[in-house]
């Protein structure tokens, strides 16, 4: 009778370990088919950058990126209409800059063919989890490009753009060459790059609607950041609030402060736009916080109150969460109470 009481503690230790290690959101990707492209478009412009592209090169491009191509020229980069006879001409002169050759050159060296592969397998199988739990999605194509350090992700609602120019190292020389702030440099990272490209798809498909106040900003980006985390699991949960390890760890050693601050300040239900940017807005600290505060502290708060939310509310699903509009709602359920 003891041994078997004795076995009994020991089985159900070792269904609470195992329990604990579950993923609540784990999908057999294996088994998810998706109809999805992932080209490069940087590659393609390397290939004619010297000659430029002729009157049937420009069709060849239009018909390789149907969706893309006229995001590119129209949206992304400005050129101008795509049906304007002096479009390729246009493109053609920005491709032969001295300056942009170099950027392409630099981003060949950095992503040589082949060498992307495993970005395009990680976010593949993210947009399988995604389209297992929002079956009536669109799946967009992915594409990168380089875009004159002017946009890291773009999307439309059919193709997921990636500006490698934005993913050449923390260290590279030019970035700070052309005006962006240092505090910006460790996104640069080639790690940010899929977590990146997932939160532009998402913040493309999921809109926030109207004006919000700031908890309905907190809220719209901690669901953002909850995604991220059930698409991409193997993924480090900094990354999916641009942070470094470092500013993540002061954000949970700061965990109760950071609250009371919003509580006593009476903060939540702000509108006006200056305080708005002040929590959720890139900044290289936060005003009033303590030495070390990273920016955008109150999406990190926003992940907190809809994570604790899904902790308490088991039966809500990841489509529902989504569609769930009342702020007040998932800060009511949550019992999101760290210490003072």
């Amino acid at each position: 009778m003891k041994l078997k009481t004795i076995l009994s503690f020991f089985l159900l230790f070792v269904f609470a370990l195992t329990s604990c290690n579950n993923n609540r959101w784990e999908v057999a990707v294996d088994k998810v088919t998706l109809d999805q492209d992932f080209k490069r478009f940087d590659e393609s412009v390397y290939q004619v950058k010297n000659e430029g592209v002729s009157l049937q090169e420009w069709g060849d491009l239009t018909t390789e990126y149907p969706d893309f191509f006229p995001l590119y020229v129209e949206g992304i980069m400005g050129f101008g209409r795509m049906n304007d006879p002096q479009i390729s001409s246009v493109f053609n002169q920005y491709i032969a800059n001295k300056d942009i050759v170099d950027v392409l050159e630099l981003v060949k060296k950095a992503y040589p063919t082949g060498t992307l592969n495993p970005e395009f397998d990680e976010l593949n199988n993210a947009f399988k989890r995604y389209h297992f739990f929002f079956s009536e999605r669109i799946i967009p194509n992915v594409v990168t490009m380089t875009a004159a350090f002017n946009y890291a992700t773009a999307a439309n609602d059919k193709v997921l753009a990636i500006g490698l120019d934005m993913y050449l190292g923390g260290d590279f020389k030019i970035y700070p060459q052309i005006g962006i702030p240092q505090y910006k440099f460790q996104n640069f990272k080639r790690e940010y790059l899929v977590p990146d490209a997932m939160k532009a798809w998402l913040l493309t498909d999921f809109e926030p609607e109207g004006s919000q106040n700031l908890l309905e900003q907190m809220i719209y980006h901690g669901k953002v950041a909850y995604l991220l985390q059930a698409l991409l699991p193997k993924h480090e949960k900094h990354l999916f609030f641009n942070y470094s390890e470092e500013d993540l760890a002061w954000c949970e050693d700061n965990e109760g402060p950071i609250w009371f601050h919003f509580i006593d300040m009476e903060l939540l239900f702000a509108t006006e736009n200056h305080q708005i940017r002040k929590y959720m807005g890139d900044a290289p600290f936060v005003a009033g916080f303590p030495e070390g505060s990273p920016g955008r502290v109150g999406q990190w708060v926003g992940y907190q109150l809809v994570s604790a939310f899904m902790e308490n509310n088991t039966e809500i699903e990841l489509e529902e969460l989504m569609q769930i509009k009342d702020a007040n709602r998932i800060l009511r359920k949550s019992n999101y109470k760290p210490r003072r």
